[in-house]
């Protein structure tokens, strides 16, 4: 499936190390962790050391609402506005989020701002584990942002309503992919009906300290087997 430079997801080590100090640069540290005896979480994990430059953003307590029966829903266009000019971000900014290295928190919050009508958000490739491999600078200064106005634009199409879920299952020309693991879906009781499974650990594949995405021509072949290559529509959940 072709790519083109308007659909550019990641940016490399080497370009944020030489982008660090670029007045329009905001990065945002993104990595959650469950909480063991050994591991802190996100907070603590910022606490002990961060990408230069870096504020810290939780997607569960920041960004996102819990409210039963869907968890973790992304905040309405007021709120993430808010949130987002307390971060420094505004249509100027180029932002480029990391999580630990597995591209799971880290590609939530660039799906919200890409809705949010920003286009100008990457996701580093590695995460904060192949910056630390690659031996780049580390730190503890916390960082405040000049506050900035944010002004969201919603992008209605690149959300599926439950209704459109719904019309999808009996339409050929939608391909409905489930990208969960398999014991949520057990969790959950089950996924939509006709989805093909392509779990997200599918398409990682390790790179020593971190994970990283399968080459494309890989991915790809992944993508033909479920027809996804040919179908106007996808659908993902």
């Amino acid at each position: 499936m072709p790519r083109s430079k308007e659909r550019q997801v990641f940016v490399s080590v080497d370009w944020l190390t030489e982008h660090l100090r670029d007045d329009d640069l905001r990065i945002l540290d993104t990595r959650i962790v469950d909480p063991t005896e050994s591991h802190p979480r996100g907070e603590g994990l910022y606490a002990e050391g961060h990408i230069p430059g870096a504020v810290f953003v939780h997607w569960r307590k920041d960004l996102s609402l819990d409210t039963p029966p869907v968890p973790n829903r992304l905040l309405g266009p007021e709120a993430f506005a808010a949130k987002m000019g307390q971060l420094g971000v505004d249509a100027q900014s180029t932002v480029v989020v990391y999580d630990l290295g597995n591209i799971n928190w880290a590609a939530r919050i660039w799906w919200a701002l890409r809705y949010y009508g920003h286009d100008h958000v990457y996701v580093l490739e590695g995460g904060a584990a192949a910056w630390q491999a690659a031996g780049r600078l580390w730190t503890q200064e916390v960082v405040h942002p000049a506050p900035k106005t944010f002004i969201p634009q919603p992008r209605p199409a690149m959300r599926a309503t439950r209704e459109r879920v719904l019309a999808a299952v009996d339409d050929p020309s939608t391909t409905i992919i489930e990208t969960r693991r398999r014991e949520t879906i057990s969790e959950a009781g089950g996924t939509v009906q006709g989805a093909y499974w392509l779990p997200s650990t599918t398409v990682f594949a390790s790179q020593g300290a971190y994970q990283a995405l399968i080459p494309e021509q890989e991915l790809d072949g992944y993508l033909k087997q479920i027809g996804a290559d040919r179908a106007p529509q996808l659908v993902a959940t």
